[in-house]
């Protein structure tokens, strides 16, 4: 009798970690922030789905808990295929980290309009697809949490980089428009603003490739690279554990910096109407940028 009252008491826990446990699925999961994000996520006990699209890391295969999912985010096929075969295994979706994107560098001068299009069609559309994907199951469940990692360039643009902060300030539009639109259904929008991250990601960034015979272009674009060569600023784990702690807030904010000096260098941009501190500020960025060898 007392075997059978153990192993009743060892069902009931068991049953209540399974049906407790959330669902995550993360974009751009493989590498930098999100293999940091799936690692931490996984730590604390989420069921998570790691999108890769060509190989996934052998340290995140020995792991428990995680799933992967070939995922192109510029593929509408591959995104419904996705999200179809994490509600057959799992039955729900507990929070969407759109993490997917890169890079794009130079003026916009340089940079051609496929290269454009390319850029906005991962990092506005490719989260644009995966919402628009997850959003009935989320609606369905009154639940649900959607993470869009922006970056601080996403509120305060940098020459040289002003395509890539303009996808960054679409996502940031998009999300807090949803923020409000999705509010009836306890649906929860936030976006999450890194700095500088010791990652790869620089040497991941493409540079426009349009034909500009203009020195000052090529200086400028030449010391947005050397600034990038170099990994540095925040830890990946950092923005990590960071997301994990926004992901189990119950009223999350709708904006989060990842550090400090992010909310002191985006409280500048957001007090300021005439974006006069903004252009004053990016004329000396332009001057180090130029400067440096």
């Amino acid at each position: 009798m007392q075997f059978l009252k153990l192993l009743f008491s060892f069902l009931l826990v068991t049953t209540a970690i399974f049906a407790e446990q959330k669902v995550v699925l993360i974009s751009g999961a493989t590498s930098g922030i999100g293999f940091a994000t799936t690692k931490a996520f996984q730590e604390k006990g989420w069921k998570v789905w790691a999108s890769f699209r060509q190989h996934i890391p052998d340290e995140l295969k020995q792991m428990e808990n995680i799933s992967f999912c070939h995922l192109d985010v510029t593929d509408n096929r591959l995104v419904q295929s996705a999200i179809e075969t994490i509600l057959k295994k799992d039955g729900r979706i507990d929070a969407l980290i759109n993490n997917a994107g890169y890079g794009l560098i130079g003026p916009e001068e340089c940079v051609t309009i496929d290269e454009a299009q390319h850029l906005f069609d991962v990092n506005f559309f490719g989260a644009l697809r995966l919402i628009q994907a997850v959003l009935p199951t989320m609606r369905n469940q009154g639940s649900g949490h959607i993470l869009n990692i922006s970056s601080g360039v996403g509120i305060y643009s940098l020459p040289g980089l002003g395509l890539y902060s303009a996808s960054k300030f679409a996502l940031e539009g998009l999300s807090e428009s949803l923020a409000a639109t999705l509010s009836p259904w306890n649906i929860r929008v936030s976006v999450i603003e890194p700095g500088f991250v010791k990652n790869n990601w620089g040497k991941h960034c493409i540079i426009g490739s349009r034909s500009c015979n203009e020195e000052f272009y090529k200086k400028l674009t030449q010391g947005i690279c050397h600034m990038l060569s170099v990994p540095q600023g925040q830890p990946c784990e950092e923005i990590a554990a960071l997301l994990v702690e926004i992901a189990e807030t119950p009223i999350p904010n709708v904006r989060y910096q990842t550090s400090t000096g992010m909310k002191d260098w985006i409280a500048q941009k957001l007090v300021d109407p005439t974006g006069m501190n903004e252009y004053r500020d990016n004329l000396q960025y332009i001057k180090r940028r130029i400067e440096d060898k």
